[in-house]
């Protein structure tokens, strides 16, 4: 059984029912699955079953189609974030072992591998066989690909949906890039449910506005981002949200946003908290403001411990390592058998995020062991930049560090030892929108003649963070 399968279940209940709607086109569920049924069986007839296929495709049905014709032939779906470099998509197609390409630059159209749609065709797809490898920021300053298996991925839209109901007359606006976790999330439970998906394009906040005052919109993922956009539009307050009842976030939203975005959309959200790796904590309605610190409890089958420096759990109440268990967790990381290792021991994955459950069994994030940034719902790991930044002529050192910032949630900041070398702010910048999606650039670059340095000669990081708060 392949992660299609949900599609399949809730095609047989609603088959007349509107699936997708993308601007002025919609696809019914029996639609969806017909397109489904036509891109595998050509994608079979290509030899493409179990391959590994890597996708770049807008939001569009064409991309979910794309997404779930890949599982029912047992492919390995490699999604691509078209706002990477060429040399970092250069990167993943040579780290994954891509063999096809659909969509993108030099990629093949969706509409070229079509074959005879056969519905009723029953694939031979093991359930444990890696389905999806999904490409994140890496500790060794490279991307890794998350591997994740059909029975995860199935689990991860069940726990969703068992989390976070959808039902028949629900119309869910999806937000977030197809290429990401968020199909698993948010898509394919809402469709598991009976329920509309909306599929929007790149973000564009005049446009969500629009959409959400539709009248039809009854859920959707807003990250702090996008709500600090949305904010920002003239406006914005003749749009009606009186059919909004659901809107999920997650991310870190500084007090000043939460009290804006309660005061225009009211108390409809839910706060989460997940990776790619393993899925997902969520609030309870109304917790957003009882419970302000809270990420909430795990969803369907997930279970949550907080362990200390050893690796035993913490009783309710005290601050450790966040570690996940369930059978929506990842199978390891592609080729990277250390970090595969360091992150899944004994069935838990070690999240390296820090925090606490309390006595309601409800999950507090406290931040993180490790130094990756958040920024605009993107990970980004720092000695990626950093990498970028000491290739720059003139550059002794540097250091990138994720700063609170109410907009970005993180902001990507540069300090760079120059030693006293004439070296720009515009090179840098240059240097890093060369070789880095626009994401990873910093907002901000400080330029030192050295970088403050601990006992054992590393970075200190934290007296850098005291700097920039000193100064801001």
């Amino acid at each position: 059984m392949d992660w299609s399968y949900p599609l399949r279940a809730a095609c047989e209940r609603h088959p007349r029912r509107v699936a997708l709607r993308h601007g002025a086109r919609s696809l019914t569920f029996a639609e969806l699955e017909e397109e489904v049924s036509a891109l595998a069986a050509g994608l079979a007839a290509r030899g493409l079953a179990g391959a590994t296929v890597a996708w770049m495709l807008p939001n569009a049905p064409e991309a979910v189609v794309t997404a779930l014709a890949l599982a029912r032939v047992g492919a390995v779906a490699v999604p691509l974030n078209d706002r990477l470099t060429d040399e970092e998509l250069a990167f993943i197609a040579d780290d994954a072992g891509v063999e096809l390409q659909i969509g993108g630059a030099g990629g093949v159209a969706v509409e070229e591998l079509r074959g005879v749609a056969d519905p009723w065709r029953a694939w031979a797809v093991d359930d444990d066989a890696i389905a999806t490898s999904i490409y994140t920021s890496g500790t060794t300053g490279f991307p890794k690909g998350v591997l994740r298996t059909h029975r995860a991925n199935a689990w991860n839209v069940v726990n969703s949906a068992l989390g976070d109901p959808r039902a028949v007359g629900d119309v869910e606006l999806f937000t977030l890039p197809a290429f990401g976790i968020g199909l698993l999330h948010f898509a394919l439970p809402a469709l598991l449910g009976g329920a509309t998906v909306v599929l929007d394009g790149a973000f564009d906040a005049e446009r969500a506005w629009a959409l959400l005052g539709s009248g039809e919109v009854t859920r959707t993922f807003l990250a702090p981002t996008m709500m600090s956009a949305m904010l920002a539009v003239d406006g914005h307050e003749r749009h009606d949200l009186s059919a909004l009842r659901t809107v999920c976030t997650a991310y870190e939203l500084g007090d000043g946003l939460r009290a804006r975005v309660l005061a225009r959309f009211g108390d409809v959200f839910t706060y989460m908290y997940g990776l790619t790796e393993a899925q997902l904590t969520c609030t309870r309605p109304g917790d957003f403001t009882a419970k302000p610190g809270s990420v909430g409890g795990a969803m369907g089958a997930l279970r949550i411990r907080i362990l200390d420096g050893a690796g035993a759990p913490l009783p309710a109440g005290e601050v450790g390592e966040i570690a996940l268990e369930g059978p929506a967790l990842m199978a390891g990381y592609h080729e990277r058998p250390e970090e595969t290792a360091a992150a899944l021991r004994d069935g838990w994955l070690r999240t390296g995020d820090l925090g606490l459950v309390d006595a309601d069994g409800d999950l507090h994030y406290r931040g993180r062991l490790k130094e990756m940034i958040k920024t605009g719902g993107f990970s980004v790991d720092p000695r990626e930049v950093e990498h970028v930044l000491a290739a720059v002529d003139g550059v002794a050192d540097a250091a990138v560090l994720g700063v609170p910032d109410e907009h970005w949630g993180e902001m990507v900041v540069a300090f760079v030892a120059t030693g006293g070398a004439a070296v720009q702010e515009a090179a840098l910048l240059a240097a890093c929108r060369t070789h880095l999606a626009g994401y990873k650039v910093p907002k901000q670059v400080r330029l030192l003649d050295a970088l403050p340095l601990n006992a054992t000669g590393k970075v200190a990081r934290g007296a850098l963070r005291a700097a920039y708060r000193a100064v801001g």
